[in-house]
C-alpha cells in the first residue's frame, strides 16, 4: 500500500508542476507566431483559434493564405456552391493584405466560382494572386468596376482567359510587376502596350492557340515563352530587357527567324533555352547562321533527348556570344559535325557548369571542344549524377554508368590542366 500511495503522490505532484508551467509559445511575439502558423495547412492553422482569446484571430494574419485541395477529403464532400461559399468565408476572416494561392481540382467547380474568387481577391486588395485550377475553367467576360488595385503578382495556370479580359484586369493593376499565364487554351491574341506600367517579368507557357503577342513595356526585365511557333511576336520599347527564356518549337526562331529578336538582341545578358527532341532534330545551330549576342554573359541550356547524342552543335551558342562568362548545360543535343570548334577561340568565358555528364563519347568530345575554345576558362564544374539514371530501380546499372562518368571526367581534367575542376560525384 505504501508503494501505491507513494506513486499516487508523485503523479499528483507532477500534475501540479505541469499546471504551473507557463505557456512559453504564447509569449512569443505575434510576428513569430504568424510565421509558424504560415507553415501549417489552412485547416490546422484555423484550429489554433480555440486555444485562447489571443489565438482566436491570429491565424488570419499569416503573410499568405494557401487553399490547396482543401475540400478533397471525404469529410468535406460539399457541392460546388457551398465550396465556393466556404472559401469566400475564409477571405472574410482573413486579413487580405498579402498573398492568396488557390490550388484546386474539383470537377464541380464552375467558371462563375472562379470569377467570384478573382473579383473578391481584387476587392479585398490582395497583392499576390495565384490560381491553379487543373480543370481549365474560364474567366467570364464580365468586367467588374476596377481602379488602381495593389496587385503586384498574378499567376494563372490552367485558367482559360481571352486576351481582352486579361488586358482589362492587368490594365487596372498599375503596380503589377509579375505576370505568368500557363495552359490557357482560350488565349489567342494578347496586347500589353505600356500597361501595366511597372511590369518587369512576363512569362507565357503552353498556350497552344496563341497567335499574336504584342508587348511594349519600358520596365520589362525578364520575358519567357514556351510553346509552338506563333504568327506574330512583337517586343518593342523594352529598353531594360536583359533576360529571355524560350522553349518548345519557338526555340527555332533563334536560328531561323532571328529578325523577331532584333529589337532587343544586343541588350540581352542571359539566355535560357529549353530544347525538345523534335526541335533538336530540325536545328543545326551553326555559328554561321546564329546572330551575334554581343552582350550575352550567361547561357543556360536544357535539352531533352536520348543518351549518347552528340552535343557538338551547342558550341555555336558559345561562339556567337563573345562576352560570355557562364555556360550551363543540363544534358543532351544533336549531331552535326560540319565545322571545327577549335577555329573559334573564346576570350571571355571563365566558368562552365555541366549537369548530367554521363561519360559517353559524345559528352567527352563536347567537353573537349569547350575546353579547346575557352582559352580563358578558370572553373569547370562537372555534375556526374545523371537525373534519369538516378531514378532507375536498377542500382547496379546506375553505379556502373556513374563510375564511367567519373572516370571520364577525371581523364578530361588530366588532359587539360591549369583549370580548377569541380567534379561532383
Amino acid at each position: 500500500m505504501d508503494n501505491r500511495d507513494s506513486i499516487k503522490k508523485r503523479i499528483c505532484h507532477s500534475r501540479i508542476i505541469s499546471l504551473r508551467l507557463k505557456d512559453r509559445i504564447s509569449q512569443l511575439p505575434d510576428e513569430i507566431l504568424t510565421n509558424i502558423l504560415y507553415l501549417l495547412p489552412v485547416k490546422e492553422a484555423a484550429r489554433t483559434s480555440v486555444l485562447s482569446r489571443r489565438w482566436k484571430n491570429l491565424w488570419t494574419y499569416v503573410p499568405s493564405l494557401i487553399i490547396k485541395d482543401y475540400m478533397s477529403s471525404p469529410e468535406m464532400e460539399l457541392r460546388p456552391v457551398r465550396r465556393c461559399r466556404f472559401i469566400l468565408d475564409v477571405f472574410c476572416t482573413y486579413n487580405p493584405s498579402q498573398e492568396l494561392t488557390i490550388l484546386l481540382d474539383y470537377d464541380g467547380t464552375t467558371s462563375r466560382d472562379v470569377n467570384e474568387w478573382i473579383n473578391f481577391a481584387m476587392e479585398n486588395w490582395v497583392k499576390m494572386l495565384d490560381l491553379n485550377l487543373e480543370q481549365y475553367y474560364t474567366i467570364e467576360k464580365k468586367f467588374p468596376v476596377m481602379k488602381d488595385f495593389p496587385l503586384t503578382k498574378l499567376f494563372l495556370t490552367e485558367v482559360n482567359v481571352i486576351g481582352e479580359v486579361l488586358e482589362h484586369y492587368v490594365s487596372n493593376c498599375p503596380f503589377l510587376e509579375e505576370l505568368y499565364v500557363s495552359s490557357s487554351n482560350s488565349l489567342v491574341n494578347l496586347r500589353l502596350v505600356d500597361q501595366p506600367p511597372k511590369l518587369s517579368s512576363f512569362q507565357v507557357a503552353h498556350c497552344s492557340n496563341l497567335e499574336n503577342l504584342e508587348i511594349s513595356a519600358p520596365n520589362l526585365v525578364s520575358f519567357g515563352y514556351v510553346g509552338p511557333k506563333i504568327k506574330n511576336m512583337t517586343l518593342r520599347h523594352v529598353p531594360l530587357l536583359s533576360k529571355v527564356a524560350f522553349g518548345g518549337k519557338y526555340c527555332e526562331s533563334i536560328e531561323f527567324d532571328s529578325d523577331q529578336h532584333a529589337s532587343y538582341l544586343s541588350q540581352l545578358k542571359k539566355l535560357v533555352l529549353y530544347f525538345t527532341k523534335e526541335v533538336v532534330d530540325r536545328t543545326s545551330l551553326s555559328p554561321y547562321k546564329l546572330p551575334v549576342f554581343c552582350n550575352l554573359k550567361k547561357v543556360e541550356l536544357k535539352v531533352y533527348t536520348y543518351l549518347g547524342q552528340s552535343l557538338h552543335p551547342l558550341i555555336a551558342l558559345v561562339i556567337a556570344s563573345p562576352l560570355l562568362k557562364m555556360f550551363s548545360l543540363e544534358k543532351l543535343v544533336e549531331n552535326y559535325n560540319i565545322w571545327k570548334a577549335s577555329k573559334h577561340p573564346h576570350q571571355c568565358l571563365k566558368k562552365i557548369k555541366w549537369v548530367g555528364f554521363d561519360g559517353s563519347g559524345s559528352h567527352v568530345d563536347f567537353a573537349k571542344d569547350l575546353l579547346d575554345i575557352a582559352v580563358s576558362l578558370k572553373t569547370f564544374i562537372i555534375d556526374t549524377v545523371y537525373p534519369n539514371i538516378a531514378q532507375s530501380e536498377d542500382y547496379a546499372e546506375f553505379v556502373k554508368r556513374w563510375q564511367i562518368a567519373v572516370v571520364a571526367a577525371c581523364k578530361i581534367a588530366e588532359s587539360h590542366p591549369g583549370i580548377n575542376y569541380l567534379i561532383d560525384c
